[in-house]
């Protein structure tokens, strides 16, 4: 005779057999579980919270047309230069912003030089807004209308994005007049 207990297997269930029930948690690890739930979203909303209330963020912008801005405003008061789609007269037009010193000017046209090298001369006409004291040699920030190869100047005001802190009007990242990434045209 054998000196061990008798084993019972238990019988394999059968394909169609009811299931098992699954192990229940105890109170301890429900407590833990809801603790690190509670962590993960504390966690998430500091890194929320921290992504969205910078200056730039707090501050925002518009940009042509009224349409606001978010982060974007810190990115663009770095910008030198560039080209931007916005909607125009139920259809689309390319504005181009630049922030550089003035190589060239006349009565009829401003050439400036930004500083990574990029010179882009723009046609000035009487529509366009204009600083008073802009000369050879000073920094200024223009915004265009672009058409083909032509760039007409909407606006040029004095200093950079950077100088000034902001973009002019204090609504967003320097583009000129108010308009574009710097605020609203008059």
């Amino acid at each position: 005779m054998s000196t061990e207990p008798p084993t019972t297997e238990a019988p394999a269930t059968a394909w169609g057999d009811p299931q098992p029930p699954a192990p229940k948690w105890s109170g301890r690890k429900t407590a833990i579980a809801a603790a690190v739930a509670v962590v993960i979203a504390a966690v998430g909303g500091v890194a929320i919270y921290a992504g969205t209330s910078s200056e730039a963020n707090q501050r925002g912008g518009t940009f042509p047309g009224g349409r606001q801005m978010g982060g974007t405003a810190s990115i663009l008061r770095e910008a030198l230069h560039g080209d931007f789609t916005v909607s125009a007269d139920g259809g689309y037009a390319v504005e181009r912003f630049q922030t550089g010193e003035v190589s060239a000017l006349s009565a009829t046209s401003i050439t400036v030089r930004s500083e990574d090298g990029y010179t882009q001369a723009y046609v000035i006409d009487s529509s366009t807004e204009k600083a008073a004291n802009v000369a050879s040699g000073s920094t200024v920030t223009v915004l265009a209308k672009v058409s083909g190869d032509t760039a007409t100047a909407t606006s040029i005001t004095e200093g950079s994005a950077r100088q000034q802190g902001g973009f002019p009007g204090g609504q967003g990242p320097g583009v000129p007049g108010g308009q574009g990434p710097g605020g609203g045209r008059p």
